[in-house]
């Protein structure tokens, strides 16, 4: 329609309203493109808002199996502690150095009471893990990527934390093997996995086996480091999520 009256005008050399037609054609063709702008913008800004919102209920999820995981490994270390201060009076390090560099506090974990005397055998070979909630992640990187997120702080914290998660994980896989050959050791001593004993009956089997002693001293290295590693992880999704939850607070308003 509008092409068709500036060729009328043009034939008439009605030159003013030929003008008027290509500013009305001009500014149509821009407010399209700047309309079509912002539906993208605010289609996208919503597809932040929903990943950021996923991912923080999967940092809440981990958060609290981070929690489950501190305990085990406290109780393991605890356990082991227990059995080893009664078989060879090992003393405890308060702090392990890692060949890497990295450094990390042993706790002494909770007191085994008495009435937990004969469920050694669970502590020292509970082990909690996970491979963290990634639902949010994955949604996010099947919908184009990390560009999607405007914060580049928010964006590399994102990266930093499921790249540690992944070496949490080969972490976890390292303790499973160490488990898996102690629980093979302890087969031949008639001690299985879980099994109930009264630490008066462990301790001497113990006592006569270096290889079984070998096997609690190391995994309680191990579970110093995972457990260290945990804390670390816990921190930053912690941290994450108190900054995804301000960035979500400020695009609200």
């Amino acid at each position: 329609m509008i092409l068709r009256r500036i060729a009328h005008a043009v034939k008439q050399q009605q030159w003013t309203s030929v003008l008027i037609e290509l500013v009305i054609l001009i500014l149509g063709v821009f407010l399209g493109f700047q309309v079509s702008d912002w539906a993208n913008e605010r289609a996208n800004r919503s597809a932040e808002i929903r990943h950021l919102e996923e991912i923080a209920e999967d940092l809440r999820a981990d958060a609290a199996i981070f929690d489950q995981i501190r305990s085990s490994a406290e109780m393991r270390i605890s356990g082991i502690d227990y059995i080893l201060g009664e078989t060879r009076g090992v003393n405890r390090p308060m702090r392990l150095v890692t060949p890497n560099g990295d450094a990390f506090d042993t706790p002494t974990g909770p007191p085994v009471a008495a009435a937990d005397r004969t469920k050694l055998l669970s502590r020292v070979n509970l082990l909690r893990s996970t491979k963290g909630n990634r639902t949010g992640f994955e949604a996010l990187l099947g919908a184009g990527g990390m560009q999607k997120i405007r914060d580049r702080q928010i964006s590399r914290q994102l990266q930093v934390y499921y790249a540690q998660l992944d070496d949490m994980n080969e972490l976890t896989d390292i303790v499973r093997q160490l488990r898996a050959g102690g629980v093979a050791i302890g087969h031949t001593l008639g001690l299985s996995a879980f099994g109930e004993m009264d630490a008066d009956r462990l301790i001497p089997i113990v006592r006569g086996s270096t290889a079984y002693s070998a096997y609690l001293r190391t995994s309680r290295e191990w579970a110093a480091i995972y457990l260290g590693t945990v804390n670390q992880q816990q921190q930053r999704a912690l941290q994450l999520l108190a900054d995804i939850d301000a960035y979500l607070g400020k695009r609200a308003k």
